[in-house]
């Protein structure tokens, strides 16, 4: 079984996002802390506890990862920011994963990047 962060990722990746340019997992190189020229995702795992108790014992797991977005600063005009969210969290929800908190945009005070959360989680049998 891969690792949360790596499912999404891959599911990510898959997607081929024009708008977006990099996914990083658990933490982003020091290169790019500061590029506000790209758009990118950091995951990050958030859970990983045992599931579906039964019998004195679990036999599934339950995962959970946190997508931040970083948006660049200069978006194209005719960028919709909302309908790449709900596109990312339809091909989530297709893929077995629940959102559980979407968050409101926010901007870093330190780039001026426009900047979105969403928190995901999904139960799996091991």
């Amino acid at each position: 079984m891969l690792l949360p962060v790596s499912q999404v990722a891959s599911l990510v990746n898959m997607l081929n996002f024009t708008w977006l340019d990099k996914v990083y997992l658990n933490e982003i190189p020091k290169e790019d802390l500061d590029n506000t020229d790209i758009t990118l995702m950091l995951l990050q795992e958030t859970d990983s506890s045992p599931a579906y108790h039964a019998n004195s014992t679990f036999k599934g797991l339950s995962m959970g990862v946190e997508i931040q977005i970083f948006y660049k600063v200069n978006l194209a005009d005719d960028f919709n920011p909302i309908e790449a969210e709900i596109a990312l969290m339809k091909t989530l929800k297709a893929a077995g994963w629940l959102i559980v908190s979407n968050q409101h945009h926010t901007t870093d005070p330190r780039t001026n990047q426009v900047t979105k959360t969403i928190y995901v989680t999904k139960n799996e049998m091991i």
